[in-house]
């Protein structure tokens, strides 16, 4: 991305009075990019009196005047007015504080309040009921029990006017509603014992999750529509008349498997999407949740708007734009039907290079668009986004329908199988062994959820008469959780059943799809599967693959300064999520497992523990690994106390770091980069290359390691592309020279590694390619099997971090100046 300087031309506010500031609005180049054709403008400069703006709304323009409401996160609402380019800002005649949604809607204010000890947190509307601009009348519509920044949020009136979807987070206690568009049947659904996050964040916050609701604009007729989100902020309509949900990650799951992106998402009547706290996020492809529309990455969701009713062009208009505090971004998605659902595609539509708080954002009458920056008590501006390019920017926004999906998909299944629950057990019962095969599974799902215990058998027999062998992907992924969610339910399997489903679901473990082997190792470590230990320890000795790197470095650049370290932390040290998930299943499998599947298992625990930078994902690697314990006998624990096992070295530690921001390279950007090296810094590309990690495994001069090759005389063999090829795809081609091999054990573990040295019949194998001084013994007696490693031991990207100067400068010491 091409850098652009952060730069405020700083205006001052002229205070008129006690309660009223006067600006201007002006021009702001060079603080963040934009499409071609737009341009970014200052319209004021919060002053700490009126606080620090995180939700608008635009309010009823009078002749030559845009006019709009924006609520300080803690204090007082205001109004803004603009007539040209002059601006006027002034408390809100309203006592309502602590806003975190904002919405004018026939001929109301409706107000969030979310963190305020003046009133109780919930929804009020006020109403100027003669006219004079005086709000006279404030009602209580509803009262919530929730937390701050997980509470109650925004408010979003539908297309129709017929009512008014209100979005709200995980800490929100649930109200308890009776009527409902999704089953009330909702659970934890965790086939295995499911761990807090490790520092208890919202260990106590179940099922539903965050959610959306919806009422009528006077108050009245509550209902559930949505379900399964973390802490969506807001949402917004496409023409279809459909609502989107623009959801949180959890930013300390990073680098562990149940990490789920922030997404947009398909409020669908009915719909769930899985999360849970801690280690219980639902996969994105459980059948008994519904996948979102895009994924975005790491970031704080804030404000969303559709473009409806912008002087944009056409696609802009159709966008839903997602705006993400964390990493200065405004996301435009084109959100598309697809079959019965929706899938979309996304650009960066503002991007700032520095610190650039994003909270909210509004379509002013005037056809521009509005937003605000600021948040937790930081400095606060209004700004506005004018169209001056030459494409139309005619309104296309039609108020439509969702086109009329055709066949079966997953959409169609999970409102089938949702419609079933809504009407009764009996309209449950009446699908199962009806439809295609994913069809009966569905049905089984809502037996499970819907049914009694007595509908076990009829849900069992369903489940085991199916042809798993003749089942695709779907069918079989489908079939597991189906599965599942039985045992959870219903209750757990009998002996008779453990063997029946071993017999078909066993000789598929390992598995080449990632999905199908994870679900797999869920179900036969829950199963207690015979060599289930063995079989996953494998692929815990694998080494990491390059496709485990994240593609999240180019947002690192952008960040708040307290979230983009901890992310480039986090980025540096990610190892592999898919093993943690291994250690996870495991852990509930019961000894006795052989003394060197043991010392296997804890050993990798001993250094992964150190390895991550999150001190949540510490403390829950802690935590798995007291529950593997709490599963072994007695004498197996005796055993492991004996060891007195150290942690293992970390690599990572008094290495030079780099400055970054790191980013994403791709094979031609790092070969144009290579093109001209004359002014690279070569003492600083030396450091690179221990900041990258190159000087542990490959030597340079006297320097360096020795499980690649040495690259001392890279430059006469290797051109700038080819050597972009070696750092970001490893295991592309992978010389015999340096490749590790898999040794599988009599005793049932697995070491991988590369041969050092052999002396009477014992192999000395270094077990990490970044310090060959960490070996373990083999004798061939105990060996039973040595196959080449197809994954090369040196992880790919891990150049991300480095921005482009010090990406030239690591060129530039390898194949720059002799």
């Amino acid at each position: 991305m091409r850098l652009i300087t952060f730069f405020l031309a700083l205006t001052s506010c002229l205070v008129c009075g006690d309660d009223l500031f006067k600006a201007e609005v002006k021009p702001a180049p060079g603080v963040a990019e934009l499409p071609k054709g737009f341009a970014l403008e200052r319209v004021f400069e919060v002053p700490k009196e009126l606080g620090s703006w995180v939700a608008l709304t635009t309010l009823p323009a009078k002749e030559g005047e845009e006019r709009f409401a924006a609520a300080d996160q803690y204090g007082i609402i205001s109004q803004v007015s603009i007539k040209g380019t002059q601006v006027e800002v002034s408390p809100f005649p309203v006592e309502l504080t602590g806003a975190h949604g904002l919405l004018w809607f026939d001929n109301s204010l409706y107000v969030v309040v979310g963190e305020t000890v003046k009133q109780k947190k919930g929804i009020y509307r006020a109403r100027d009921m003669d006219g004079d601009g005086t709000f006279e009348k404030v009602d209580t519509l509803k009262q919530f029990k929730s937390g701050g920044e997980h509470g109650v949020h925004s408010l979003v009136a539908s297309p129709d006017g017929e009512w008014l979807y209100f979005v709200i987070g995980n800490y929100t206690k649930d109200e308890g509603l009776e009527n409902t568009q999704v089953p009330l049947h909702w659970g934890e659904d965790q086939l295995l014992p499911r761990n807090p996050d490790g520092r208890g964040h919202a260990s106590d916050k179940m099922a539903p999750g965050g959610r959306v609701l919806r009422f009528r604009p006077d108050g009245s007729d509550w209902e559930y529509v949505s379900t399964g989100y973390r802490n969506p902020f807001d949402g917004a309509f496409n023409e279809d008349g459909e609502f989107f949900v623009y959801d949180a990650d959890m930013e300390w799951d990073m680098g562990m498997p149940w990490y789920r992106p922030t997404r947009l998402c398909w409020a669908m009547p009915g719909s769930e999407y899985g999360w849970r706290n801690g280690t219980g996020k639902w996969p994105a492809y459980y059948e008994d949740s519904l996948p979102s529309v895009v994924d975005f990455g790491p970031g704080s969701p804030v404000g969303a708007v559709s473009g409806r009713g912008a002087k944009f062009p056409a696609k802009y208009q159709r966008a839903i734009f997602c705006l993400d505090w964390t990493f200065a971004t405004i996301y435009a998605v084109q959100v598309k039907s697809d079959g019965h659902g929706y899938t979309g595609e996304w650009e960066e539509f503002l991007t700032a290079t520095k610190a650039f708080p994003l909270t909210d954002a509004t379509i002013g009458s005037d056809g521009n668009f509005y937003f605000a920056t600021g948040g937790r008590r930081g400095e606060s501006r209004f700004w506005r986004i004018v169209y001056q390019g030459e494409e139309s920017t005619a309104n296309v926004w039609k108020a439509t329908r969702k086109p009329a999906g055709k066949g079966e998909d997953r959409f169609s299944r999970f409102k089938r199988r949702v419609d079933a629950e809504l009407v009764g057990i009996e309209a449950v019962r009446k699908l199962v062994g009806k439809g295609s095969s994913l069809e009966q599974i569905t049905a089984v799902m809502g037996l499970a959820r819907a049914g009694e215990k007595s509908d076990r058998t009829l849900a069992m027999a369903e489940l085991l008469t199916m042809k798993w062998g003749e089942f695709n992907r779907e069918e079989q992924l489908a079939w597991l959780r189906a599965l599942g969610l039985v045992f959870i339910r219903l209750g757990e399997p009998t002996e008779e059943e453990r063997e029946v489903v071993l017999s078909l679901i066993d000789d598929s473990f390992p598995n080449d799809d990632r999905a199908m082997e994870d679900e797999l190792c869920r179900m036969l470590c829950y199963l207690q599967a015979p060599n289930v230990v063995g079989r996953t320890l494998a692929l815990l000795a694998e080494p990491e693959k390059e496709n485990e790197n994240t593609e999240w470095a180019r947002l690192v650049a952008r960040g708040q300064v307290r979230y983009n370290s901890k992310v480039a932390e986090v980025l540096r040290e990610l190892g592999s999520p898919r093993k943690v998930h291994f250690a996870y299943c495991l852990r509930v499998v019961k000894g006795p497992w052989t003394e060197g599947q043991r010392r296997q298992l804890l050993e990798w625990y001993a250094g992964e523990e150190k390895s991550k930078a999150q001190q949540s994902a510490q403390l829950g690697l802690k935590r798995m690994r007291n529950d593997t314990l709490a599963n072994a006998t007695e004498e197996e624990r005796k055993m492991v106390e004996s060891w007195g096992l150290e942690v293992k070295r970390n690599i990572f530690q008094n290495l030079p770091k780099a400055k970054g921001p790191g980013r994403i390279w791709t094979v031609e950007e790092i070969e144009k980069l290579g093109e001209d090296l004359s002014k690279a810094n070569l003492e600083n590309g030396k450091k690179m290359f221990r900041a990258t990690l190159c000087s542990a495994c490959h030597r340079f001069g006297t320097e360096g390691g020795a499980a690649g090759p040495d690259l001392t005389q890279v430059r006469g063999r290797f051109n700038a592309k080819e050597l972009a090829v070696a750092i970001l795809e490893p295991s592309k081609q992978i010389s015999d020279q340096y490749e590790f091999k898999s040794f599988e054990k009599h005793d049932g573990s697995v070491v991988v590694g590369k041969i050092l040295d052999e002396r009477d019949e014992i192999l000395v194998i270094a077990t990490n390619a970044f310090d060959f001084s960490q070996t373990t013994h083999l004798s061939r007696a105990d060996i039973k099997k040595i196959t080449p490693s197809k994954v090369s031991p040196m992880p790919g990207g891990l150049v991300y971090q480095l921005n482009k100067k010090e990406l030239r400068n690591l060129l530039g010491y390898l194949l720059g100046k002799e």
